[in-house]
C-alpha cells in the first residue's frame, strides 16, 4: 500500500514590508481580537478607551501601525518590525515586535506586542512556529529578552504563551482617577486605616 501524500502549502515566515497587505493585514487584527485582548499598552496608547472597550477609531489607529511597521527593517535599527506567516499565498498570521532602541536595561530586549492568526489555523502550530521564528530573529540580531503582555481575562493567549517559556514578571494594576474613591478597611504596613 502506498502513502498517500497531500500537496499541502508550505507555511513560511518573514519580515513583511510589501504595503500592498495593508489592507490583509488590518482585517486579520481586527476581525480577529476581542476586547480580552486589551491590556495596559492599548489602554496606554491609542487602541481602548477603557478596560473591555476599543476606541471607536481603531480601525484607523491599527492601519497607521501596521503602515509604518511595513516601512520599518532592521537595516535602519527601526523600533517597530512586523512579521507574517504565510500558507501558500495567503498570510495567515501576523506578529508585531517593538525593539527597544533606549539600550538602558542591563539586557537587550523586544517586545511582542500583537499576535494575530486566523481562527483556521489557531491549534495547527503555526502561532508557536511564528513565535519561535520571531525568537530566533531577535537572537540572531542581539536581543536578549523578549516580553509580552496579556489582557487580565484572555486566559487562552496567557496559556498559550506559557507554554511558550514566557513567565509572569509583573501585575499590571488600574485605578480610574475620574471614578469615586474606593474606601476600604486595609491593614497596612503604616498603621494608617482607610
Amino acid at each position: 500500500m502506498k502513502n498517500a501524500q497531500t500537496n499541502s502549502p508550505a507555511i513560511s515566515f518573514a519580515w513583511c514590508h510589501d504595503a500592498t497587505v495593508e489592507d490583509t493585514l488590518c482585517k486579520l487584527y481586527l476581525d480577529n481580537v476581542s476586547a480580552d485582548y486589551i491590556s495596559h499598552s492599548e489602554l496606554q496608547g491609542e487602541r481602548a478607551d477603557a478596560p473591555g472597550n476599543w476606541r471607536a477609531d481603531l480601525p484607523e489607529v491599527i492601519r497607521g501601525e501596521i503602515r509604518a511597521a511595513l516601512s520599518h527593517d532592521w537595516a535602519h535599527g527601526d523600533s517597530t518590525l512586523l512579521a507574517v506567516a504565510t500558507l501558500g499565498e495567503a498570510i495567515v498570521g501576523m506578529a508585531l515586535v517593538s525593539i527597544d532602541t533606549r539600550q538602558r536595561a542591563s539586557k537587550s530586549f523586544a517586545a511582542l506586542d500583537d499576535l494575530v492568526l486566523l481562527p483556521s489555523v489557531r491549534g495547527s502550530g503555526i502561532g508557536s512556529q511564528l513565535v519561535e521564528w520571531v525568537a530566533s530573529e531577535l537572537r540572531d540580531h542581539g536581543i536578549a529578552r523578549l516580553f509580552l503582555e496579556c489582557g487580565a481575562h484572555n486566559l487562552t493567549a496567557q496559556t498559550f504563551f506559557q507554554g511558550r517559556g514566557f513567565k509572569q514578571v509583573s501585575v499590571v494594576m488600574l485605578r480610574e482617577l475620574d471614578a469615586p474613591a474606593v474606601t476600604a478597611v486595609v491593614d497596612d504596613k503604616d498603621g494608617d486605616r482607610g
